[in-house]
């Protein structure tokens, strides 16, 4: 991606500065990339611990970014790699790569008596290169799948993109106890999950959010919201594949499964009429 800037470079005459005495260089800003950077792999092995991961990306972004949760059922590690990226002047490759090379050091999986916490940060300013517009482009994580015995506690943020969680083209779905989705990028928010009872599902983006769950699913409540104030243009962006699942109640309304989720709380922010939410079934 390019953005124009203008820098101005006055020539001064000790008798006179006049018009042609100035001069002014446009520079464009180039979304330099390096996805060379080799995975990095938890010490320990997943035992049911908490796992937190947050992306704070690049701002602006160009393509694809943010957070993607991949899930394998054969896992027993976690494993994070990341496409790192910079902004820097058309010419300046050098500031770019200084900034990646800081953002290189912050992708950490940092392992504790609390769990497991992957981070992914900013790099420092260089020449052209900003700190906002260095860091994971997109950040990879690859997780165990969880069961009904062992289900995963996990929290996703990220500061822009996209996330998505357990999609159907990564082959395997998680099961949770807890997830909280914090999306603050202006893309959607795609999560795939099974639930144990009295899991806890809070998912939050700026733009569309889907949540995709089985077609056994049941919680003891339910709630959408979309930033929006009509009835019927609420109603218009917030659909779901479940017959009957209403935004304030049980699911099923008659009442909630032995095996119930606690809770489904899904938000879209996205002011626009396209910003939709969606509750799919599989």
């Amino acid at each position: 991606m390019r953005t124009s800037s203008l820098a101005l470079f006055c020539v001064a005459s000790l008798l006179l500065v006049t018009a042609s005495g100035c001069r002014i260089e446009a520079h464009t800003q180039t979304q330099f990339e390096d996805s060379s950077q080799p995975a990095k792999t938890s010490v320990k092995d997943w035992n049911g611990e908490a796992i937190n991961i947050v992306n704070d990306s690049i701002n602006p972004l160009s393509g694809t970014g943010g957070v993607e949760v991949k899930i394998s059922t054969t896992a027993t590690k976690i494993t994070a790699e990341a496409v790192f990226a910079a902004y820097a002047d058309d010419d300046k490759r050098s500031d770019a790569d200084s900034a990646i090379a800081d953002a290189v050091q912050t992708l950490t999986i940092n392992e504790s008596g609390n769990g497991f916490d992957i981070q992914c940060h900013h790099g420092n300013a260089h020449g052209s290169a900003g700190v906002a517009g260095s860091g994971c482009k997109i950040l990879r994580v690859t997780l165990p799948a969880g069961s009904d015995t062992q289900p995963l506690d996990l929290t996703v943020g990220a500061g822009n993109g996209s996330v998505r969680v357990g999609l159907a083209e990564a082959g395997d779905i998680p099961t949770v106890k807890n997830l909280l989705v914090d999306n603050k990028g202006l893309d959607d928010t795609n999560v795939r999950i099974r639930t144990v009872q009295g899991a806890v599902v809070v998912v939050t983006g700026e733009r569309s959010v889907q949540v995709a769950l089985p077609s056994d699913f049941s919680a003891g409540k339910v709630l959408f919201t979309v930033d929006e104030t009509d009835p019927a243009t609420i109603a218009a962006r917030i659909s779901s594949d479940f017959a009957g699942m209403v935004s304030g109640s049980s699911y099923p309304t008659t009442a909630a499964s032995a095996t119930a989720a606690s809770s489904l709380n899904v938000t879209s922010n996205g002011p626009f009429a396209d910003d939709v939410l969606h509750i799919a079934k599989f």
